[in-house]
């Protein structure tokens, strides 16, 4: 009985699949969307692998029930003992266990939604794939990136297969969306692993951008098991091929060995080069921002080394927001400034709200300073809602403005309610329908009554 898969498949979670953060509780917490400016694509991170030997059969777990099991303390013991409890699973028992999953509070239940498929489609894929189409959202988009964690690293061939025949399965909901780009790259990674020839030629009878998401997951798998192998097998392919397979290696390599790496890539001539560099540092922002920091100002001035120096200080910011801040502001055009200062501020809200109000407050009124107001409003929930309210009426764009006052509205409805209810009646910035349900939040807390967490408007500032 294999649990590979169902480790990959909680390596995912764990990451966020679909978007949830998956918490200790039963509230459900949303991902702000990045959003990020129009221009370079994001690339999907690296598909974690899924080769774990017997870890989760191995480790002394005691599955016990699904409420035990999620009754556990601490998310990687949850996720390891839904590996163990569903790894011991007789087959015939998983369509019984769908239906125990529908009691249960939003976060746990994705979180188990996705390991049961995952752990289904080892045995029985086409069966846990009819049966993932039965669902509406978000449990069909869980249920299927499960059904295809399993089923890659069980049998990437016989899933290379339906997908071929069959890629409609896979899209409107599926780990690719609209399209079945994440799809194809994890079956080509999985592939890889075990045939990368074979994989690579599937991966060459796909269409537009499905095929070059393919490549780009055999080359990641390829370069973090040999990446000066992986260069010597992308050197055969077309140019357009290559760029795409050189982008992969890139990302890669720069996580296990960025000197080797940037070696690499000092040798490559034209967009490729430029395409691979840009790839490499911002992969190194994800493990050592600093570094990345100084080896983005090495790129020519213009728009693709602003967009970079905006996603650096955002990853500088979770170790060193004051540092990220400095260095932004810094070296930042107008655009970087713009998209990188939300998070920034943010997070220098936690830890110093004083600087980021010092900064805030030497901002002259703009799309930057809106987004500064923006990050500090939703990285600091430790501020006096009558103060943070303020701050977001200073928001210059309506739609931002509305939706900052909303959702320290709503805090404050849960903290404050006398004071809350005086201040929604009176106030012009608020829609009708929002203003409705903070007032019922206001009353209901106003009796002690349990509010949670605010239907959603917890999220943090849009796209910044």
């Amino acid at each position: 009985m294999k649990t590979s898969a169902l480790i990959a498949a909680g390596a995912l979670l764990v990451g966020g699949v679909g978007g949830y953060v998956i918490g200790s509780g039963g509230q459900e917490e949303v991902k702000a969307p990045e959003n990020d400016r129009p221009g370079r694509a994001k690339r999907a991170p690296a598909h974690p692998g899924s080769s774990v030997g017997e870890a989760a059969r191995g480790g002394g777990i005691s599955a016990g029930s699904l409420r035990e099991v999620l009754a556990e303390p601490g998310h990687t013991n949850r996720i390891m003992s839904l590996l163990q409890y569903y790894a011991d699973l007789d087959p015939s028992q998983f369509e019984s266990e769908m239906q125990k999953l529908q009691g249960l509070p939003m976060s746990q239940r994705m979180l188990a939604m996705n390991l049961l498929f995952s752990r289904w489609a080892e045995t029985d894929p086409q069966g846990a794939l009819e049966q993932s189409k039965t669902m509406g959202f978000p449990e069909m988009f869980m249920a299927r990136a499960g059904v295809v964690s399993g089923w890659a690293a069980s049998n990437p061939e016989g899933l290379a297969k339906q997908y071929t025949e069959n890629p409609g399965d896979f899209r409107m909901g599926g780990p690719g969306g609209r399209g079945g780009g994440d799809t194809v790259g994890m079956i080509a990674g999985e592939w890889a692993k075990q045939n990368p020839e074979a994989a690579l030629k599937w991966a060459r009878t796909l269409e537009g951008s499905e095929s070059g998401q393919a490549i780009s997951g055999i080359f990641n798998e390829l370069a973090q098991q040999d990446p000066k192998a992986a260069v010597t097998m992308a050197a055969g392919l077309s140019a357009e091929e290559r760029m795409d397979a050189y982008k992969s290696i890139a990302e890669s390599w720069a996580i296990s060995d960025y000197s080797a790496a940037d070696r690499w890539i000092s040798g490559l001539t034209g967009e490729e080069r430029s395409e691979a560099r840009l790839l490499a540092v911002e992969s190194l922002a994800n493990i050592n921002p600093s570094r990345a920091a100084g080896e983005t100002l090495k790129l020519p001035e213009g728009e693709e080394r602003d967009e970079l120096i905006a996603d650096v200080s955002r990853e500088w910011a979770r170790e060193d927001a004051g540092a990220a801040l400095d260095w932004l502001t810094t070296n930042g055009g107008e655009g970087a400034i713009e998209e990188g200062i939300g998070r920034v501020v943010g997070t220098l809200a936690r830890e110093d709200s004083a600087r980021a109000m010092e900064y805030i407050e030497s901002q002259p009124v703009g799309i930057a300073r809106d987004n500064a107001v923006q990050g500090y409003i939703y990285g600091n929930r430790e501020a006096a809602p009558a103060d943070t309210i303020r701050l977001a009426e200073t928001i210059s764009g309506e739609e931002s403005r509305q939706r900052a006052v909303t959702r320290v509205a709503y805090q404050w409805a849960r903290e404050e309610p006398a004071a809350a209810i005086e201040y929604v009646n009176s106030s012009a910035v608020i829609g009708e329908e929002s203003k409705g349900r903070i007032l019922e939040m206001a009353e209901r807390a106003a009796t002690g009554e349990e509010t949670g967490g605010g239907r959603g408007f917890d999220r943090g500032p849009r796209g910044r």
